[in-house]
């Protein structure tokens, strides 16, 4: 038996040490040998690569603690030099003092809610094995880490829970006559602005891409009207920047009558400031955004979102906002 104990120890110890090195493929499961009680060896992979899945989480979890910490070091050595910068003045008055007040007050509303999306970044990283859409996931690993990115080095941008503007429809043009919505169409449109086909408390779903005629958006426009159902299409807002007459064409040409594309509401964004006032630009490059709002907030939005995974993004993350 002491034999056996041994052996078994050092060849386990072998394999723990070559995939800790780096050695084993991240997309293969690493196997964990074992000798028999007749001396043979037999492989399993379900124990160790559990456990490293749990080390990766870990690992995750340390790197956002790690950005959070720094993000906050940084956020308080510029409030401590404005501090400092202010203490040479000492004629402050009542209102000065009221709006040094105010000031503290949004810097904690806003330090409060870096918190909160922190925590749920934790949340996230504690539930999530590997960010696949197939599992009910509407985020990839990489948009996830992209968004944590973001968030610590203070990126300008709508986040989830953010408040959707309404205003910004109004300017939009129709795809069929090439004019603007005006406010009774944004009205119309926006569910919590009093649409009629609405309740207030209804949701839509926003896709929009800035690059002319996209071939990734017009992708994502098929996988949609094939994929979503109809109700789901009727709350489907898809807004580019392509001319109003360019659009009648793509969509006469692409879908029959009946297919469940002219459920979809195609809108341009001649100017791209619905695009600019939304955060739907990019900070690097232009690419495909969606978001699900409702009741005048921001509830889910993916970033960088591929074509050809538009559907299965859009479905989870509508599965998400109503668990």
């Amino acid at each position: 038996m002491t034999g056996y104990s041994t052996a078994a120890a050092a060849i386990t110890m072998t394999v723990l040490a070559a995939s800790s090195s780096g050695s084993t493929s991240a997309f293969v499961a690493p196997s964990v040998l074992h000798l028999t009680r007749g001396g043979g060896i037999k492989t399993t992979s379900s124990s160790l690569f559990l456990a490293m899945n749990k080390r990766n989480k870990f690992n995750k979890q340390q790197e956002l603690a790690a950005k959070m910490e720094e993000a906050k070091r940084l956020r308080e050595l510029a409030e401590n030099g404005g501090a400092a910068a202010s203490t040479g003045n000492n004629d402050v008055t009542g209102n000065d003092a009221t709006s040094s007040k105010e000031q503290l007050s949004d810097k904690e509303i806003k330090l409060r809610n870096d918190r909160q999306r922190f925590a749920d970044m934790l949340e996230n990283s504690m539930t999530s094995t590997s960010g696949d859409l197939g599992d009910g996931y509407y985020l990839t690993v990489e948009q996830e880490n992209e968004n944590a990115d973001a968030v610590f080095r203070g990126i300008t941008r709508l986040y989830e829970g953010d408040p959707a503007p309404s205003s910004p429809f109004a300017e939009l043009l129709n795809m069929e006559n090439g004019e603007p919505l005006g406010q009774g169409g944004m009205k119309r449109l926006v569910p919590w602005e009093g649409s009629r086909s609405a309740s207030s408390s209804d949701f839509m779903i926003v896709v929009t891409d800035p690059r002319p005629k996209s071939a990734e958006l017009r992708t994502a426009i098929k996988r949609l009207a094939g994929g979503l159902s109809n109700d789901l299409l009727e709350k489907c807002v898809v807004i580019n920047t392509d001319t109003p007459s360019e659009n009648r064409r793509f969509v006469k040409k692409n879908f029959a009558e009946d297919s469940g594309a002219e459920k979809m509401t195609v809108l341009t964004d001649e100017k791209m400031d619905w695009m600019r006032e939304y955060t739907a630009l990019g900070e690097k490059r232009f690419s495909i955004t969606m978001f699900i709002l409702k009741e005048g907030r921001c509830e889910k939005i993916a970033r960088e979102v591929e074509a050809e995974l538009i559907t299965e993004t859009v479905k989870n993350a509508i599965r998400a906002m109503l668990r």
